[in-house]
């Protein structure tokens, strides 16, 4: 394993709480992180990441429930810019500096600046992002030697503007097309349109995860949901379909048809914990099959 320069919620076997630490980006405004340390000598390194919004990821429950499932790892959580692990948040109102910094390139620069600052590189570094996480974990291994990477509900077939309109009904595209075109006349403004500033929208709304995971031969798992109705199937499948005609061996992909975004069932149940187990083994020996 090369280093990036060469290189949830306490649950599960960690040993303490996460330890929160910051570190300052060119510009003098920090960036936050945590780390969940496990009760042994770690396998490797866990790197999480979760989707849309402003909620801190250190407490987001479907990480918890991952984290949970990679226990004999330690796990890297950094926050997005502008948010701290034990902010309060409405989503309906993002801090100001969320809304001033928030682009996925960032965040990618983020994750990357914390892993060269850790220390020795560690023994194994599993990836997992999902939704707009996916997306931010596809291209980072492009930028470190992971050695697996698992991209769960995240449209990895089409870009991110794209997967944006499919969730709206055909009488929205309209409002969608001028909110698109207005954020990348002004890409560096924090006017709103759907929740995020214009700056976040210009910066992906092009971005495909395939593009990335074609340029690398780590092993790759990709989970989806036949229910999902935020990261489209075609696109997912769309992914499995394109690594095959390229003649491609590093992706398992899994589709779940009777489960939605979340891993949820039409019942309400969820069934991430088990997933995330099916994961975790998965990433042990992560021999790509279809």
């Amino acid at each position: 394993m090369k280093s990036l320069a060469a290189l949830f919620l306490l649950t599960g076997a960690a040993s303490a709480a996460p330890e929160a630490h910051h570190l300052t980006r060119p510009d003098g405004s920090l960036i936050h992180y945590t780390i969940d340390r496990a009760a042994e000598p770690a396998t490797g390194l866990l790197v999480l990441s979760q989707g849309s919004g402003c909620r801190p990821g250190a407490q987001n429950a479907a990480l918890a429930t991952v984290r949970a499932a990679f226990s004999a790892y330690d796990t890297l959580i950094v926050e997005k810019a502008g948010i701290t692990p034990d902010m309060e948040i409405d989503e309906l109102n993002c801090p100001a500096d969320f809304y001033d910094r928030y682009t996925v390139s960032q965040r990618i620069d983020d994750y990357e600046a914390v892993l060269s600052t850790l220390g020795p590189p560690p023994s194994r570094v599993v990836l997992f992002g999902g939704s707009e996480g996916g997306l931010a974990m596809a291209i980072l291994t492009t930028r470190l030697q992971a050695d697996a990477a698992i991209i769960f509900s995240s449209a990895t077939g089409t870009s991110f503007g794209d997967m944006v309109k499919s969730t709206v009904p055909p009488e929205g595209h309209a409002h969608i097309d001028a909110g698109f075109a207005a954020a990348r006349a002004n890409p560096d403004s924090s006017e709103l349109f759907a929740g995020h500033a214009y700056r976040f929208w210009a910066d992906i709304l092009d971005y495909r995860s395939i593009d990335y995971m074609r340029q690398t031969d780590t092993p790759f798992l990709l989970i989806q949901g036949g229910l999902d109705t935020s990261s489209p199937l075609a696109a997912a499948r769309a992914t499995a379909d394109a690594f095959t005609a390229d003649g491609r061996c590093n992706l398992t992909y899994w589709e779940f048809p009777a489960l939605d975004h979340g891993m949820l069932d039409p019942q309400g149940a969820s069934h991430l914990p088990s997933v995330a187990a099916m994961a975790a083994a998965w990433a042990e020996n992560p021999i790509p099959a279809r």
